[in-house]
């Protein structure tokens, strides 16, 4: 088993089975350095009639958008022959805002990569063996893996995203590892071969994948709010990492929809542009009707194409209809099969030759720009409070409270007992590497007509307002990480008329969302209950093929659950998600025992930790000569299309030859 395999398996069962409030298994680096600027709006805003769209039928998309539930989106923007038509972010998030990117980030390498076969620095079919001729490989099919198997994810490396969390030295992990297949002979998503790209990139040009982008992508474009993650080897992740707000999306989008030329200036050769959004690898049609061309999806149905991230990133482009949207969202999905991009689909790419109606003189338009300015505030998981003003306050003789009273009853400090909880959501802080968490604390102060969150964390104190009419902003540094958090708050009785406290703190730079809830279920005992968006759900999918890294896996996950309880992995991953704390306010005369109680309960549960390190310690131990993986999310695809019924191959005609020998 390779070490990276090993590594995967040890640190999610950290995360998941032993509680570790720190299993990282290689050293912390900081990669969040920076928070978001404000991009300066370049696109024209214009009514949808004027490009020959109806307002109705936008208003009909968002309408549909809003009653989907699976459609979490944080910003969207609509371009029509390079105007924008509709656009809309949900209460906390702006267009002008950066947003993580994830997977999208493949396509701006790619875009990198055309550009040195545009300048004659590289060619698709340049072997990795001559631009690395310094890097040993063991396995022979290395020999003839070229940048074309990179760019269209047919290269077969193992070496996968896992690792990324796993091993510090991506560029000798990727040379060290072996292949799935033979390269250019299947698919296998994996973004270490855009990882990989990147380098590239460094290597020829002797500049940063971001220095490089900024004279010839970023810079043409007026893309200055920009940010990409680096590996702990200097180098910008490549296949994900990079920051970029809607409004600059667009500004990509448009450029490849324009054959590579924006302003009248060419980006990039319209032969490359046209190259990429070629079909280059058949992909499984259950993840989608988008096939692979150079770091971006294809549509096998039309002219369409795709830029997409994980957890609903996306950028569609539409050339029959002169369309480019950018979605940007927090949602419980993979790859390119999204609930939110089918409905715009469904709206959008149709046939608009044809669409203008009487709708511009009703009050469709009118209705769209309402639905634009309170998009998803339906959905509100906080409803924003309304203060009542009587009619001093009305007269202006008398203030008024600026937050709700019940608020006053909770002022005060909290303690928890060890645990492995952080504030800022799993799903980030395992891509960050960025574990060391333990709240240790909580307080609620006023200051003012203000109310404070302050939590404890790892030893650390975080100061946090709390808005009730709208968000309250604040930036926190974890561990050298800089991130931007939003906070709002409600008061509200539950079912049993017992008081209930809820906090949303929103991170607008990010897809993800944390969720608490406050209850007291005696005087002095404070239950504390989050969550997350995306939550759990997503990582159902990951835990589901573990199974893929090691053909042991399967049977080591039975033995767990036949001693420690059945569906044992997935309450574990469910409670991973969603943690509840139990809380005690200090000085209070029930302190003493509610602790105690919370102690007993890590004791039991220790017990189980243990059992599941023995379980987890003979796996990673036992020597297995098969270490198939397809790549981290490779593997899922595979194992996916593996399902799918397959037509029986046509024998194949004899030659002439052939026929002639057979008579």
């Amino acid at each position: 088993m390779e070490r990276w395999v090993k590594r995967t398996i040890e640190l999610g069962a950290g995360l998941v089975f032993t509680g570790k409030s720190n299993p990282s298994v290689i050293p912390y680096y900081p990669q969040k350095t920076e928070i978001s600027g404000r991009e300066e709006q370049y696109f024209h805003r214009t009514y949808p009639e004027k490009k020959g769209v109806s307002s109705g039928r936008l208003l009909a998309m968002l309408t549909a958008l809003e009653k989907d539930r699976r459609s979490n989106i944080h910003s969207l923007i609509c371009l029509k022959d390079g105007e924008v038509i509709c656009e809309c972010s949900h209460p906390g998030y702006s267009v002008n805002t950066w947003h993580l990117s994830h997977s999208m980030s493949k396509t701006v390498t790619g875009i990198a990569i055309g550009m040195l076969v545009d300048d004659g620095k590289l060619s698709v079919d340049t072997r990795l063996s001559d631009l690395f001729p310094e890097r040993a490989y063991k396995d022979p099919n290395f020999e003839n893996i070229t940048v074309k198997h990179l760019l269209t994810m047919t290269s077969g490396i193992k070496f996968s995203e896992a690792g990324s969390v796993t091993e510090a030295k991506w560029t000798d992990a990727f040379f060290a590892s072996s292949c799935a297949f033979v390269p250019g002979t299947d698919f296998a998503y994996n973004s270490m071969n855009s990882y990989i790209l990147a380098t590239i990139v460094v290597k020829l040009t002797g500049k940063s994948l971001t220095e490089f982008l900024d004279e010839r992508l970023f810079g043409p474009l007026y893309i200055t709010n920009r940010f990409w993650e680096v590996s702990a080897e200097g180098v910008e992740k490549g296949g994900w990492g990079l920051y970029l707000s809607a409004e600059s999306w667009a500004k990509i989008g448009y450029m490849m929809l324009k054959g590579g030329v924006f302003e009248g200036k060419r980006i990039l050769s319209e032969s490359w542009v046209r190259e990429s959004h070629e079909r280059h690898a058949k992909t499984p049609e259950s993840i989608g009707h988008f096939d692979y061309g150079y770091q971006l999806w294809t549509s096998s149905e039309g002219d369409d194409f795709l830029f997409n991230g994980m957890l609903g990133q996306n950028v569609w482009i539409c050339p029959r209809n002169d369309i480019v949207v950018v979605i940007l969202s927090g949602n419980n999905e993979l790859f390119q099969n999204s609930p939110s991009r089918s409905i715009i689909e469904k709206y959008l790419s149709i046939d608009l030759s044809n669409d203008l109606s009487e709708s511009c003189f009703t009050g469709d338009l009118l209705d769209l720009r309402y639905a634009e300015n309170h998009f998803l505030e339906s959905r509100h998981w906080i409803r924003p409070y309304v203060p009542k003003k009587g009619i001093g306050q009305r007269l202006g003789l008398r203030s008024y409270q600026q937050y709700p009273e019940e608020w006053n009853d909770i002022i005060g400090k909290y303690h928890f007992s060890k645990n492995s909880v952080g504030m800022v959501p799993l799903i980030v802080r395992a891509m960050q590497n960025n574990y060391r968490s333990s709240v240790d604390g909580i307080e609620f102060e006023r200051e003012g007509d203000s109310i404070f969150f302050v939590y404890t964390e790892g030893g650390t104190s975080y100061r946090l307002e709390v808005g009730f009419s709208d968000f309250k902003e604040t930036v926190i540094d974890l561990h050298g990480e800089k991130y931007v958090v939003k906070v709002m708050g409600e008061a509200m009785e539950d079912e049993d008329r017992n008081m209930l406290y809820k906090l949303e703190l929103l991170f607008p730079e990010l897809p993800n969302t944390r969720m608490i809830k406050l209850s007291f279920t005696d005087e002095d005992q404070l239950l504390m209950r989050m969550s997350e968006m995306p939550s759990e759900k997503i990582a159902d999918v990951f835990m589901k093929e573990m199974n893929g890294t090691n053909p042991k896996m399967n049977a080591y996950m039975s033995l767990i659950e036949k001693r420690i309880g059945k569906n044992t992995a997935n309450k574990r991953m469910t409670d991973t998600f969603a943690p509840s704390l139990i809380g005690a306010r200090i000085g209070s005369d029930s302190y003493t025992r509610i602790m105690d109680e919370e102690r007993e309960k890590l004791k039991l549960g220790e017990r189980t930790t243990k059992l599941v390190d023995t379980i987890i310690d003979k796996l990673l131990h036992e020597e297995d000569d098969d270490t198939s993986s397809r790549g981290f999310l490779g593997e899922i695809v595979e194992r996916i299309k593996s399902k799918i019924p397959q037509k029986p191959k046509k024998k194949p005609e004899p030659s002439k030859a052939e026929a002639e020998k057979e008579d």
